[in-house]
């Protein structure tokens, strides 16, 4: 059976930039490129994309985004799985003011992020071919990000490791979380624990191995959970 790339199951180890304490705005920032402010904004709302997503999802090259670090508008650093190089990026000091984060923006704030926090939101971003033209909208936790969907919000939770925190938001916000929830795992077996909390959520869920570039129409892929409590797919349930 086929391993998700984005499996806690590799071998991962994180290597980030760390950016000096005292780095300061650049007098001028060059934010007039549409493709650039949109990829800044989508990085601000949820905190670190993959190098590969933002030449597929905002058609910037590697030549673009060697010069958008450069510019202090993204971060890069890598995260190696197997041995392999992965380049990963967060949003810099001057695409913080591009993407309207001036005001709030803290460097470094990449650090505190774990290997399983990189990982769901790098798996949003796979998400989101799905849904072209969507503005991206920050989200609280444990939602990875959100997806401004036909004029409504698509909240995206991604599960890596347990669902705990998923359990303990419902149970105390539950019945006022009426929107709607893509839920991505790397089994069914792993949603469990969720089948009644999620039975009154509009909830759909997408496996990671689903999430290839090569998927065309994600929704046929979706599952839901039927009348008895079971996740089925939409193959299933057209069947």
């Amino acid at each position: 059976m086929s391993i998700s790339p984005y499996s806690l199951s590799h071998e991962w180890s994180l290597h980030w930039t760390r950016i000096p304490s005292n780095i300061k705005r650049s007098d001028y920032i060059n934010g007039e490129s549409p493709k650039e402010r949109k990829a800044l904004e989508a990085l601000a709302a949820v905190g670190i994309i993959e190098g590969a997503q933002l030449f597929r999802l905002f058609s910037l090259d590697k030549k673009r985004l060697k010069r958008m670090v450069m510019e202090k508008k993204i971060v890069w650093h890598e995260i190696h799985r197997n041995q392999q190089v992965v380049p990963i990026y967060t949003i810099g000091i001057n695409g913080a003011v591009i993407a309207g984060l001036n005001d709030c923006y803290e460097s470094n704030y990449w650090v505190e992020y774990k290997i399983e926090d990189v990982l769901k939101r790098l798996l949003f971003f796979q998400l989101l071919k799905q849904f072209p033209e969507s503005k991206v909208v920050p989200a609280q936790l444990p939602f990875s990000g959100a997806i401004q969907f036909q004029g409504k919000p698509i909240y995206l939770y991604v599960v890596r490791g347990d669902v705990n925190d998923l359990l303990t938001y419902l149970k105390w916000r539950g019945k006022h979380f009426k929107d709607r929830v893509i839920i991505i795992t790397e089994s069914i077996r792993h949603l469990l624990p969720l089948r009644v909390t999620a039975a009154a959520l509009k909830v759909r869920v997408a496996l990671d191995l689903d999430l290839r570039d090569d998927i065309e129409d994600l929704q046929k892929h979706f599952y839901f959970l039927d009348e008895s409590g079971e996740f089925i797919s939409e193959v299933e349930k057209q069947g």
